[in-house]
């Protein structure tokens, strides 16, 4: 009898995780997730279900199992999704089989499963699930195990996870920061192993498994050298880590930090990330963040999806320089006020009223690739950013005069020079300059041009970049206050 295939997938993740308001709940939530599509869960909900078997691969927000017969895939089914059903109600949990065709590849059987299950969520008219009506026997024992608070990944020895958003914050900041981070290219990675399998199908098996297993372990040691630079920065109290994971599932993470630390938390993840290669396909990592700063009492759900906005939109710009995917960018808001639902509708704030851009977000972090376009890579690049802010922030010019500067920028170029110039703040030009030649070797090089070949050193707010205009100044002084450099930690 043909092996049949068999797809289990969470649908709608993060309203689950995040539809309760409070971080505990939020963890055990992603922890309930983890629970219901791994081994563990599978051997408590069915008996027809053997590990060594049965699993193939879990990875790419779904579950991939193996069986002989379709009458014992189907018992599976049945005792997984009603185990579910009764004991996590609100959770949504899609489950598809498919006979294995022995006409296809082992990589085309498993797209094939993949369309067959997005082909049956599409159908969905309603959703519904049980509700307590209050007079159901109560299981104590799988309340505690449901309800109690693990920790996603272990911290350090001598420290703890802060388990309240008021624990989060340091320097009475009242900003956090959601953190949301996602990996470049994967799947091309995971074709990559399909071409390499071919009609093997234990091959493609063992290399899906391990490929997805050392995802998880890199993308949680790049997480663990963030806890460990926090650590050295000296901003703890208590022993209490002002950073709390909330998602580690392979590439796809979500943290929430303070504030102030929230852009040098991601930067230093993806750095830590893209030093390292995958075993399988020895392949570099690059990866993509974005960040929300928000109020510690802002609903946390609306935030965390403006962060998956701000993450997808951080990957067209990177795409835009490289298709290949070897950019890491980041892209980042910071919400003062009533935040719009759209980041399309927010970041039409960002434009001047000569139609220049306020904003260079998002930004480069970095580039495993040598790739061109010189001035966005130096210029639209974080360590400009992180340069400039700290410059400005070390400022003698009075903070009101820079904070009014904001709004000379909105108003465009020629407007943005006359402020300088009335206010006498025109000695700003230089701490851009300093950012755009923060590398002492190109500063070097700039010099040598303006000698031999009569070149000008740039002295302006607005830089022509890809034939657009954008504002040096707007990022650094709208983060003046809520960014803290972690470069300087020693290592």
């Amino acid at each position: 009898m043909k092996k049949i295939l068999v797809i289990l997938e969470v649908s709608k993740k993060q309203e689950y995780i995040f539809s309760e308001k409070g971080l505990k709940e939020n963890i055990n939530r992603s922890n309930e997730i983890n629970y219901v599509t791994s081994s563990a869960f599978f051997e408590y909900a069915s008996k027809v279900y053997n590990k060594n078997d049965n699993f193939v691969y879990s990875g790419g927000g779904h579950t991939i199992l193996q069986f002989d017969d379709d009458k014992t895939a189907y018992k599976f089914i049945n005792d997984v999704t009603k185990t579910v059903l009764k004991e996590f109600p609100k959770m949504e949990l899609f489950a598809k089989k498919m006979f294995f065709n022995d006409k296809l590849s082992a990589g085309e059987n498993l797209k094939e499963l993949s369309k067959a299950l997005e082909e049956k969520k599409s159908i969905r008219e309603t959703a519904f699930r049980q509700i307590s009506i209050g007079v159901e026997k109560l299981d104590i024992k799988t309340y505690i195990d449901k309800k109690c608070f693990n920790d996603i990944i272990a911290p350090p020895n001598g420290y703890e996870f802060a388990k309240e958003f008021d624990d989060i914050v340091i320097d009475n900041d009242n900003f956090i920061a959601i953190v949301h981070i996602d990996g470049n290219a994967m799947g091309k990675r995971v074709d990559n192993i399909y071409q390499e399998a071919k009609n093997d199908w234990n091959e493609c098996r063992s290399l899906l498994d391990k490929f997805s297993r050392t995802i998880q372990s890199d993308f949680e040691t790049a997480f663990n050298k963030t806890v460990e630079k926090i650590i050295l920065s000296d901003k703890i109290t208590y022993n209490k880590l002002p950073i709390r994971p909330i998602i580690l599932a392979g590439d796809d993470v979500c943290f929430v930090t303070s504030g102030k630390i929230g852009l040098e938390c991601a930067r230093i993840f993806i750095e830590n990330l893209t030093t390292m290669k995958n075993e399988v396909d020895n392949m570099f990592y690059s990866a993509c963040a974005g960040v929300v700063l928000v109020h510690k009492k802002f609903p946390f759900y609306k935030a965390y999806e403006l962060s998956e906005q701000l993450c997808s939109n951080a990957k067209k710009f990177g795409v835009s320089i490289d298709e290949n995917g070897s950019v890491s960018a980041i892209d980042w808001h910071i919400e003062f006020g009533q935040l719009k639902n759209e980041l399309s509708e927010i970041r039409k704030d960002y434009i001047t009223e000569d139609n220049n851009n306020l904003s260079l977000r998002p930004v480069v972090v970095n580039c495993y690739e040598d790739i061109e376009h010189e001035k966005t890579i130096n210029i639209r690049n974080y360590d400009f950013f992180s340069t400039l802010c700290t410059a400005i922030q070390s400022e003698t010019i009075a903070r009101s005069k820079i904070k009014e500067f904001r709004q000379a920028l909105k108003q465009g170029e020629i407007e943005t020079k006359f402020y300088m110039h009335d206010k006498q703040i025109a000695d700003l030009i230089y701490n851009a300059t300093n950012a755009i030649y923060r590398d002492k070797t190109k500063l070097w090089e700039k010099f040598t041009r303006m000698l031999s070949q009569n070149e000008q050193l740039e002295k302006t707010p607005f830089m022509q970049i890809d034939n657009e205009k954008y504002c040096l100044f707007l990022d650094a002084i709208e983060m003046m206050d809520n960014f803290q450099s972690l470069k300087e930690v020693q290592e």
